[in-house]
């Protein structure tokens, strides 16, 4: 089962603006051999200070959303599986 369960159009945030976060962040990162265990904290803080908190924001939004529909698929198991 695939579960799909995409960001609200409310808390998107555009694809043209986190790629360029993203990229710049890669960048800075190569620029300053961040490597192994470091990259992805470090990758994160970048992209959050490249969009100015606002891509801290979506990812909270969408974990919110997946723990909502993950209850729901739960309760909806858990009373499949009684019948």
């Amino acid at each position: 089962v695939l579960v799909v369960n995409p960001i609200e159009d409310k808390y998107s945030y555009p694809k043209e603006e986190i790629d360029k976060a993203i990229n710049t962040a890669l960048l800075d990162a190569k620029e300053n051999n961040i490597t192994g265990k470091r990259i992805t904290p470090y990758l994160l803080k970048r992209v959050v200070e490249e969009t100015e908190g606002k891509s801290l924001d979506a990812n909270i939004h969408l974990v919110e959303n997946n723990v909502k529909l993950s209850a729901q698929i739960a309760k909806e198991l858990s009373n499949y599986e009684k019948n």
